[in-house]
Parts: structure tokens; C-alpha cells; sequence
């Protein structure tokens, strides 16, 4: 059979309209990808900062402990040009000095067997400052170093008091003489009474407070005795006694290099763990004046701890008692300029006075520390003022002082644990004179045995506003989550940022692709 031409035709038509539809769509589909969305400058920039702040972020947040150790440690230990070195160098806390002297009113009394009666008179107030001198570094991570010390006047700060005061105390000279000779050449003691009759010795002065203090007081026997090289000095007096023609209490430390001895320390450069740490003394490890361990030379130079203190206790090594003082965790504390702390203070076992604190088998009661090998040789005993923690026999033994007051008269020092940093330091101390009776003498033929108070002192340094900003910033980095939650916050926004240029870019394309292009 024969097929039309219209049949043919047709079909052809089909075929091709067909073939035509489908190039059409190969042509629009190959078009629409011609169409994705290009990444503008715009985009591109966004996207980088936003990947550069999230890798930023995540390493700031992994580093970050790390870091802010290593500033710290630079910041802490005791190296030149350091934080802590300036402050250590010249220290830039306002130090007060205080004064109280206790004022002898019934010296014949006294002296012919009867209990003191003693009135306390001040304060009298100093300014002190401390410097460092003669500094030099070693390798094993200590610093040596004298301390210098000196102390100026405050008139505003005493009041009514003048160092013209008038006070009755006793003549510390003849006793520490007495007790030497006794402790030594008991047999000589007639001979002793011999030459305080010749000198015209006596056992009660009247002087004034700033003699009392720095400036010195003559003695008799001093006068006969003092040669400048101590080498007229006889053997019934103390040998600390041979460097000085006036006795005073303070009498040639105004200024001294050398008197509060040469200290090695560690200067935490190794490790914050050490910053402080008194390493030797004057040379040594231990010292001459205490039996084992109470002679060991350890704890901290006085200024600086190691940070992460606990509440347990804390040492610190004293010149002035040749011995470390331990002080005990109290309680926490917030001070006036807004830091937080805690608090350490002297209790009954700073001052145990038995133990391998007795000297020559001599003991002092609860609460007073011998000092005589300490300190010149002299029967002196070291408490806390009005015989806080002490024998309550020692207060009962004497008249005029009222009952010790925790606030008043302890030792206290409030520390930022973190750092190691004293934000307040009120060091109170007392020092007492033991008196005896000696036949053989005189002047102390018919007085009691009794531990005299003679004068206690507080030494009272608060860190200034300034610096106190400055750490409470430190501990805000140190106590809170702030950094974390801010780096936190910073990769959050970049995760969402980078997050937001992806998602439109995409959505730009996809709408793109959505529209038919005109032939």
C-alpha cells in the first residue's frame, strides 16, 4: 500500500517539532547553569573575616590559660624592669610606723620590790620607707640584697605627742649587764655592783620618747666603757653593746645598710612557685640563735608569697627575731578599697617561747619568744602587745595596761591568695625586759622577777587605691569566666556570620537558576 504525502508529511512534522522541544530544553538547561550565582568581593570578604574570627576564636580559648600564665609569670617574678620588681625595689606603700611607750609611774616602788604600774603614752608616729641596695642576680634564680630602711617624723599623725615627751622607763643597760655576768661569771657580780656605784649607775631614767626610740639616751655606763672599737668593752656587758655609746631602741637603724642583715631569695623566674622564698640569711641556712628547727632560715622575705596560698598558714622570716614567724589562717576579709583577701594572724603558736625556743635551757611562758641572742644579749623577750595569747600570769604580774583586744593589738596580714600579694599588713609587736633580783647588786637587790613591758609598736602598710584597681581587674580575669564567655560570644557571631553569607549566596543562586532567560 501507498502512503499519502499528507501522511508522510505529518509525521515528519511531528518529528521535527519534537526535535525542536527537546534542543529547546538542552539549550535552557545548559543556559540556567550558565546562570549560578558568581561570589561577589563583598561576600568573599565576609566570609574570610567571619572563618578568620572563629579560628581566632577557638585558638584564643585553647591558648588562653597558657597565655595569661606567661604574662603573669612576667608580670610576678622579681627581675629587672618587671612589675614586681618595681614594686619590690622601692616600696611604694605608704609604711606607718607607731609607737607606744609604756610609762613607769611608781619607779620607787618598783624598784624597792613593789608591782609596776605602767600608763601608755603615744602613739608616735614615723613614716617609713624601704629600698633595696647592693642587688645582684644569679643564675640559680635568687637575687641578694641589703634592705634599707628609714623612718621621718609625722607630727600630724602623733597629735599631741612630741618626741620632747617626757618619759620613766627602765634602764635596760644595768639589767642586761646584770643578767650577762650572771649567765657567765656569776662570781663577779660584787664587782659589777662595785662599778655601777663608781659610774652612778641607775636602774629608773627619765629621758624623752624620740631618745627612747632613735635618737638614744647616755648611759654611765656606756660612757665609761665606749671606746668607738669596743675594745675597752668589759665582759659583764651584752657584745652587742660594743658598737654603741647611746642606748636607744631604733638608735643607728635610721638608714642602715647593713643592719637588717643580707638576704638571698628566689625571685621566681623558674617558677612562681619560689617567688619570695628567703633561700639564706647573713650567709646561712640556719642561725646561731635557736636549736634545731627553730633556727632553720625559711619561708618568705616579708613582701612577696608564691601565688595559690591556701588557708592554712604562712612563714616569713624576721631580722629583728632572728627566727621565721608563722602566722594562721583566720578568716576571709574584704577591705576598704574593695579587694578580698584572707586573713592570717599570730596566734599562741607564733610565740611558743618552750621547745627549740629556749635559750641555754632558759624558757620564756606562752606567748613570748626569747630574743637575747637575737638582739645584743639582753634579757629581751618579744610578745604580742598587752600580752595577747600569752600566760595570762604575765598580765596579772603588772598594772596599768587593759586586757588585750584581738582587733587592737594582733598581728594581722590580709593577702589576696591568687597572687600572693599583702593587701594590708598591721604587724604588732611588744617588747618586754625580764627583771630579776641580784643581791650581789644593789640597784636590783630588792625588785621582783617580773617580764617589764617596756614599749610595743605596730608597723601598719595598706596598699594604695591605685594599685588596688589595677589587681581588682587582674582577678576579674583570673576569678571569672568573662574571657571565655567573650571569646565564646566572639566564635559564636563568626560561626553565625560565615554561617548567614553561605546560606545567602546559595539562596541568590537558587533564584537565579529559577528564572528563564529571554531568547
Amino acid at each position: 500500500m501507498e502512503s499519502s504525502g499528507k501522511d508522510n508529511y505529518g509525521f515528519d512534522g511531528e518529528e521535527k517539532h519534537g526535535a525542536t522541544t527537546r534542543e529547546k530544553f538542552e539549550v535552557e538547561k545548559k543556559k540556567k547553569r550558565k546562570i549560578k550565582s558568581k561570589w561577589t568581593c563583598c561576600q568573599i570578604t565576609l566570609l574570610t573575616l567571619s572563618l578568620l574570627t572563629v579560628a581566632v576564636s577557638v585558638a584564643l580559648l585553647i591558648a588562653f590559660p597558657a597565655i595569661f600564665d606567661a604574662i603573669l609569670s612576667a608580670k610576678m617574678e622579681v627581675v629587672s624592669g618587671s612589675y614586681s620588681y618595681q614594686l619590690w625595689h622601692y616600696t611604694p606603700v605608704p609604711i606607718f610606723l607607731r609607737f607606744y611607750i609604756y610609762n613607769l609611774t611608781n619607779p620607787e616602788e618598783f624598784s624597792a620590790g613593789g608591782k609596776a604600774v605602767l600608763q601608755e603614752v603615744g602613739p608616735y608616729v614615723y613614716r617609713e620607707f624601704h629600698e633595696k641596695k647592693n642587688i645582684s642576680f644569679h643564675d640559680n634564680n635568687t637575687v641578694t640584697f641589703y634592705q634599707q630602711r628609714w623612718w621621718t617624723w609625722d607630727q600630724e599623725a602623733s597629735g599631741n605627742h612630741t618626741q620632747e615627751d617626757k618619759v620613766v622607763i627602765l634602764n635596760t643597760v644595768p639589767v642586761s649587764a646584770a643578767w650577762t655576768l650572771y649567765r657567765n661569771e656569776p662570781l663577779m657580780l660584787p664587782l659589777l655592783n662595785t662599778f655601777f656605784k663608781l659610774v652612778h649607775e641607775e636602774l629608773i631614767v627619765t629621758t624623752t620618747a624620740g631618745k627612747v626610740l632613735f635618737e638614744g639616751f647616755t648611759d654611765p655606763v656606756l660612757n665609761a666603757t665606749h671606746l668607738g672599737d669596743g675594745s675597752s668593752l668589759p665582759p659583764f656587758l651584752p657584745p652587742g653593746l660594743a658598737d654603741y655609746d647611746k642606748f636607744g631602741w631604733f638608735y643607728k637603724r635610721n638608714l642602715s645598710l647593713t643592719y637588717d642583715g643580707l638576704f638571698n631569695m628566689y625571685n621566681g623566674h623558674d617558677s612562681l612557685d619560689n617567688l619570695g622564698v628567703i633561700d639564706w640569711w647573713n650567709y646561712g641556712k640556719e642561725t646561731d640563735f635557736f636549736d634545731y628547727p627553730c633556727n632553720l632560715v625559711e619561708g618568705s622575705a616579708g613582701e612577696l608569697w608564691p601565688p595559690g596560698q591556701q588557708k592554712t598558714n604562712l612563714s616569713l622570716f624576721s631580722p629583728d627575731l632572728c627566727m621565721t614567724m608563722t602566722l594562721y589562717y583566720k578568716e576571709e576579709v574584704k577591705e576598704d578599697n574593695g579587694l578580698s583577701g584572707y586573713r592570717y594572724w599570730g596566734t599562741n603558736e607564733t610565740f611558743p617561747g618552750d621547745g627549740c625556743y629556749c635559750i641555754d635551757e632558759v624558757c620564756a611562758p606562752t606567748g613570748l619568744v626569747n630574743a637575747e641572742s637575737c638582739r645584743m644579749g639582753a634579757p629581751a623577750f618579744v610578745s604580742f602587745p598587752h600580752y595577747l595569747h600569752a600566760d595570762p600570769s604575765l598580765l596579772d604580774s603588772i598594772e596599768g595596761l587593759s586586757s588585750p583586744d584581738p582587733d587592737k593589738h594582733g598581728f594581722v596580714l590580709d593577702m589576696i591568695p591568687e597572687v600572693g600579694i599583702p593587701i594590708k599588713v598591721t604587724a604588732r609587736m611588744q617588747i618586754n625586759m625580764l627583771v630579776r633580783p641580784y643581791k650581789q647588786i644593789k640597784i636590783l637587790r630588792n625588785v621582783k622577777e617580773v617580764y617589764l613591758p617596756l614599749l610595743w609598736f605596730e608597723e601598719e602598710a595598706v596598699i594604695p587605691d591605685y594599685m588596688a584597681r589595677q589587681l581588682q581587674l587582674l582577678l576579674v580575669i583570673m576569678n571569672t569566666p568573662a574571657v571565655y564567655i567573650i571569646l565564646g560570644v566572639i566564635l559564636v557571631l563568626g560561626v553565625i556570620g560565615a554561617g548567614l553569607v553561605i546560606i545567602y549566596h546559595f539562596k541568590k543562586g537558587k533564584r537565579g537558576r529559577g528564572r528563564v532567560p529571554k531568547s
